[in-house]
Formats: structure tokens, sequence, C-alpha cells
């Protein structure tokens, strides 16, 4: 929270639930000034305790026919396509935003039609974004929705969100640099209420994983590992692909050699691969292995498939003397 305050000390933090729900880390956060970003009733109902749902996002006519039914209060943002999301590892623009062509419609429905308050805009350049520049493209297209709105006699339009993508790394800083100047050039009014909804962000380097060897079997030079967790639990097929998880074997031998090694979920799906040739010190059964940066995207995508429970994973607050 202090790094993306340092970065982005006027945009507010609504942390996306979805990316990680533990109890303790929403707590926390509410503690530390951030809001929620939530896509369903479960997740509202989970943070509901510390904040309300003030305004939400639309990107289409029937979206809005329903606000107007059954939440006619709430202020709008009208969510956009950002002009150019390959630039980030999991692309949003192909399911949501309108499309340029569809902004004043929409703005003249919501409003003049259905009597809504429109607030202000909304995009997301994709998830894990790395590309800062794309943020700036998105953002001047922000601004001409904001001149449509003022073409069609909206009342003054207050709210800029833009989105997620960050993670806790140095390109964090060049994306910050990037929105703030793009903010200056395009938004400088300065009564502009800027927010944000970060996911992986805060979560990720704060969750370690800690499986069990459950089982082992040598294919030649080869070692093949089965765990207790898979890509039906913490593990979504392209975690580990993207390099974000550290590993770390604790074996109960003083010496072990160094092999090839594969390490498979517990599920009778052959998919369920956690990690495939790499080298690790030989395992017994029982030997742990610690998979490190596991708070985004993992426990709170776990199933029951085979059934194995994986959304009953324990976790464990550590404690220290920070606060």
């Amino acid at each position: 929270m202090d790094k993306w305050n340092h970065s982005f000390p006027n945009v507010k933090p609504f942390y996306a639930v979805k990316c990680n729900n533990e109890p303790a880390l929403l707590t926390k956060l509410a503690n530390l000034g951030a809001n929620f970003d939530c896509a369903s009733l479960l997740e509202i109902d989970t943070v509901l305790t510390a904040v309300g749902v003030n305004f939400t996002t639309f990107d289409s006519k029937l979206e809005v026919d329903k606000i107007k039914k059954w939440h006619p209060q709430c202020r709008l943002l009208l969510r956009i396509k950002a002009p150019s999301d390959s630039g980030s590892l999991r692309p949003l623009g192909k399911k949501f935003g309108a499309l340029p062509e569809e902004i004043e419609s929409l703005l003249h429905y919501a409003c003049n039609v259905a009597g809504l308050k429109v607030v202000g805009v909304s995009f997301h350049v994709g998830s894990i974004a790395q590309d800062p520049t794309i943020y700036r493209e998105a953002i001047a297209n922000a601004r001409a929705v904001f001149d449509v709105a003022d073409y069609l006699g909206i009342p003054k339009m207050q709210i800029l969100n833009i989105g997620g993508g960050f993670r806790s790394t140095p390109l964090f800083e060049e994306i910050a640099s990037v929105v703030n100047e793009a903010v200056q050039d395009f938004f400088p009014d300065p009564n502009l209420k800027i927010i944000a909804e970060p996911g992986r962000f805060f979560p990720e380097t704060a969750f370690t994983l800690v499986t069990h060897v459950i089982g082992k079997r040598a294919r030649g030079e080869k070692i093949e590992y089965w765990i207790d967790e898979g890509i039906y639990g913490s593990f979504r097929p392209t975690l580990y692909n993207s390099c974000f998880v550290g590993i770390k074997p604790i074996s109960m031998k003083e010496c072990c050699d160094i092999r090839e090694s594969t390490i498979y979920g517990p599920s009778c799906d052959s998919l369920d691969a956690v990690a495939v040739d790499i080298k690790l010190p030989e395992l017994e059964l029982d030997d742990l292995i610690v998979f490190y940066d596991m708070g985004a995207y993992s426990k709170c995508a776990g199933t029951k498939f085979n059934g194995f429970d994986m959304l009953s994973t324990p976790t464990y607050i550590v404690s220290t003397n920070s606060t």
C-alpha cells in the first residue's frame, strides 16, 4: 500500500476481490484505506461490512435496464474497450467495453432515456500489462468520452477508472509515470477523481503455498512427483508457465541428488501438471514443496474436481512486528 500511495498519490485503489478473497487480507486492506471491486453477490457480501455499493460499470443498453430496475440510485461508469490490449498477458477487450461508435448512443440512453447518473469512464487494459503506453492510449480515449458527454449536455462527469493490470515489479513505477503524465495532459481538471482496480498487485507476494509429496515414480533418469495441490486447486494452467512462482523443496534427507523432475497435481487428469522438466533434489513421500508468490488467483480458483476439495485449503496467518 505504501508503494501504491507513493506512485499513485491521487489514485484510490479498489482492490479486485476476485484475485484473493481471504478475509484477513480484505480486513487489512480495508484498514489501510482500500475500497473494493466486486463482480458477484458473494463478493459483495464478503466486503459489505466495510463499504457499500455506490457505483458500477456498464457497456450495453441491457445493463442499463437491469441497473434501472434493481439499483436506480447507483452511479454509473461507462466502460470502454481499451484501444489496444495486446500488451497484456490476458486481454479483456474481447469480452468487455463499449466500442467508440457505441459511446454516444449509450450515454444518451443511460442518462436521457433511463434517467440514471453516469459520473465517469472506466477501462481495463488487461491483466498483467507489459506495455505502459497502452494506458496513455486508453486515457486519451476516455477523454474523448468525457467530451461526448459534454456535447450531449450530461452533467459534468467526475470519475476516471484506470482499471488494473498492475504487478509489484519495477515495471509498476514506469506504468505509474505514464499514467500520471497522461492524466495531466488529458485531464487537467483538479477535481477529477481517479480510481483503479488493482488485483494481484497487493496479495501476490504475501502468500506462500506448502504442499506435500503424496506420490513418486522414476522414469529413467527423471522423477515424477504427485503433490496435494494442482491445476484444479491453487495452480491455474498458466500460473507456473508465467514464471511468477518460486519453488523450494524441503527434504528430510541431508544430501539429495539433483534430478530432472515433473510435479503433478492429485487428480486423474493428465493435464494436471504443475511444473514440467525442472531440477529438484530427489524427494521422498511426505517431503514438502513450497511455492512462493501464490497470493493471486490461486486458492480462490479452486474446485472440487475429482473429489479433491481444493476450496478448503487452510490459510495460516503469520504474525510479525510490522503493522
